[in-house]
């Protein structure tokens, strides 16, 4: 079935009826709701009640699960879902502007033409008023999943989960790698979706993504995770996608492993030295580079 669906791993109910409200201001309602309570101490039944028109299938869970698997809170989820072909995680707190459903199924001709698997739109951060803060985040409207990986590396862009609806069949060939807390799951999905290759920029419309005080990414009592999780992400470029970068940009997400590595004492996995690797990406300058380093960091302790 071509059709939507919004899968909405709840737990804080802060925002969660402006979530739904978005969800009923929709142009387009083509779309089928699914949420999952990860046994949250705020019970959202009676928001829900009030939406109850919008086809939505609910399930509180009898566990915890996304404090120590987001990944798999995010699976239990989608699995509520039925047979939709595409599929959104909506933040429990981000709220879809009106023509989001309109312009995805205006976009949904080109992108079944080309064959794309993942469709990102248009990024708007609001605060915990609802106000802007900022002007929206654009994407180009044919890009790469790696240039998309290369620029979000780079500061030039930014991914979250919501903003992004992607194919079920991917999802279900594919699933998701593992990442603690989910840190990184959203960049190296869409490499796997694509297999490096086309996304789709949905820029005429904006997903407002939810930047609070108590968001998940701003509480640093989880940095250990995070910081696993950005390993993984260099480690899984290093192995799947080599071939997909040169060698400057190869030598820049290196420095970046390797500071990784450095500051919160994690073991490298990759197959070859931190060491060789420096030599093979940017000679002996970057040899050089490397030693130099180590000293600083040693002499800094």
């Amino acid at each position: 079935m071509n059709k939507l669906a919004f899968v909405i791993p709840y737990y804080k109910i802060d925002f969660f009826e402006e979530t739904l409200q978005s969800l009923e201001n929709q142009t387009n309602k083509n779309f089928n709701i699914y949420i999952g309570n990860d046994k949250s101490p705020n019970d959202p039944a009676g928001i829900i009640s009030r939406y109850a028109h919008l086809n939505i299938t609910y399930q509180a869970f009898d566990s915890n699960l996304g404090t120590k698997d987001l990944e798999g809170q995010w699976i239990r989820c989608i699995d509520l879902s039925k047979n939709e072909e595409w599929i959104c995680i909506l933040g429990d707190d981000d709220c879809p502007k009106e023509n989001f459903v309109e312009e995805f199924y205006n976009v949904l001709p080109t992108v079944d033409e080309k064959g794309i698997n993942v469709i990102k739109a248009a990024i708007t951060s609001i605060d915990s008023h609802s106000n802007l803060r900022g002007a929206d985040l654009l994407h180009p409207e044919y890009d790469t999943s790696i240039n998309t990986f290369w620029r979000d590396r780079n500061n030039q862009t930014h991914t979250s989960i919501s903003e992004n609806i992607f194919r079920r069949s991917c999802y279900e060939k594919i699933g998701f790698r593992g990442f603690p807390l989910a840190w990184g799951t959203p960049l190296v999905a869409w490499m796997d979706y694509t297999e490096g290759g086309l996304i789709y920029g949905m820029n005429n419309t904006q997903m407002c993504v939810r930047s609070s005080e108590i968001n998940l990414t701003r509480v640093n009592s989880f940095r250990d995770q995070k910081d696993v999780g950005e390993a993984m992400v260099y480690e899984i470029v290093f192995s799947d996608y080599y071939d997909k970068f040169n060698d400057a940009q190869r030598l820049f997400l290196l420095k970046k492993y390797h500071a990784v590595l450095h500051y919160y004492k994690l073991k490298n996995k990759l197959p070859s030295s931190i060491f060789y690797l420096y030599g093979k990406y940017g000679g002996v300058k970057s040899k050089l580079f490397y030693i130099l380093r180590e000293i600083k960091w040693k002499f800094s302790k």
